[in-house]
């Protein structure tokens, strides 16, 4: 259990209380930190100044907002993930030669576009169909340098190619011409805020790059990869803290259509900052659909999957 300093009494009575929320979305955001094992008394300490006592969610999450602009989504720097201070959730490296994946809302790009999102998506589906073409090539070499321009530094969350690589190619290594890869993947990754508001689809854009293309964060830290914890990102029902015990990745929520005994679990990781080149781009397309396992199933699944390695011993709605 997280927040367990006496310091930290208020805060953690407020937690246990938004346990019992009826609201599902608020009640996980709150088992999420109870649950978490993951932080240092370092880490805690940095939180607090900006967590001291909250009086509701919104309070809660706007103090958690003005903590990530701080620590982790900066520019320029190292966010706190990748420093000393979450030393017990870095790892030293991957195989350099493994692959990623990441998937990005392509709306946040279409500014630097300067036509219609259709156009843009176009575009991008234009280039990937013949990456030689000069032209196109270097429009989208332009949008993404611009893009890059833009970004702070905050940590990545990323998935394994070799996890996913199921939705687009067959056994023999064939590509898969799947329209709902989209749908499938946000589903893999657990990508809940990912959903179609009123039936509008959203432009996502998939990013396919080896690790030896993450930079480091400063010439004097090698560490690029870490577990995420609770504090790595915004306040989401759709994480799940990693348990201490037997586990070297975070574990993405498995939202995808199918019985319980069809659910996986698919290995999550945040990684440095990396600026992205018109090669790593591998498919653009289009969320079309709310994700196939409503949030409080999945949810449910996943902590009868976790709960026998989490050492907290947290009673919360999910886990009875």
């Amino acid at each position: 259990m997280a927040f367990k300093q006496t310091k930290f009494a208020d805060f953690a009575g407020f937690l246990e209380s938004e346990t019992k929320n009826p609201d599902i979305e608020k009640r996980i955001i709150a088992e999420n930190f109870l649950l978490e094992e993951r932080l240092t008394e370092q880490r805690e300490d940095s939180y607090e100044t900006h967590q001291p006592s909250p009086s509701d969610l919104k309070s809660w999450k706007n103090k958690h907002e003005n903590y990530l602009e701080s620590k982790i989504h900066i520019r320029p720097g190292t966010p706190e993930t990748f420093t000393p201070v979450n030393h017990v959730n870095l790892f030293p490296s991957l195989e350099e030669t493994q692959y990623l994946v990441r998937l990005e809302n392509a709306d946040r790009v279409k500014r630097f576009f300067g036509g219609t999102l259709d156009e843009m998506m176009k575009v991008f589906k234009e280039y990937l169909k013949n990456p030689q073409d000069v032209g196109k090539r270097n429009i989208v070499k332009d949008i993404i340098y611009k893009w890059n321009r833009d970004r702070d530094l905050r940590p990545l969350f990323a998935g394994f190619w070799g996890e996913v690589k199921d939705i687009f190619e067959d056994a023999a290594g064939n590509r898969i011409n799947d329209k709902n890869w989209a749908n499938r993947l946000r589903d893999r990754f657990g990508l809940g805020h990912m959903t179609p508001i009123e039936g509008a689809p959203i432009p996502v854009l998939l990013f396919h790059y080896p690790v030896m293309d993450i930079p480091q964060p400063d010439p004097n830290n090698t560490k690029k990869f870490a577990v995420p914890t609770v504090l790595d990102g915004r306040l989401s029902p759709f994480f799940c803290p990693t348990p201490k015990k037997g586990w070297t990745e975070g574990q993405a929520l498995d939202l995808s259509e199918g019985d319980d005994g069809d659910y996986s679990i698919n290995s999550e990781i945040l990684h440095y900052h990396i600026e992205y080149k018109p090669e790593h781009l591998l498919m653009a397309g289009w969320i079309t659909q709310p994700p196939g396992r409503v949030l409080e199933k999945a949810r449910k699944i996943h902590m009868e999957l976790l709960s026998d390695d989490f050492e907290t011993n947290v009673q919360t709605e999910d886990m009875n």
